[in-house]
């Protein structure tokens, strides 16, 4: 194998290892959004329920 293909396929390789990476990290900052809006809206919710209770 010819030392400028064998760079070709580490490139492509390395290319791909960095591709899966920010894919990653962009679905994981995408789900840790949807939870963090999950946990402010039941928050919300049980400030809304503590407010009934204290106006009782």
């Amino acid at each position: 194998m010819e030392f400028s293909a064998m760079l070709g396929s580490i490139g492509l390789c390395v290319g791909a290892i960095v591709a899966a990476a920010v894919i990653y990290f962009a679905v994981t900052a995408i789900k840790g959004k949807k939870a963090e809006r999950k946990e402010r809206e039941a928050l919300a919710r049980h400030k809304d329920q503590q407010d009934r209770r204290a106006r009782r």
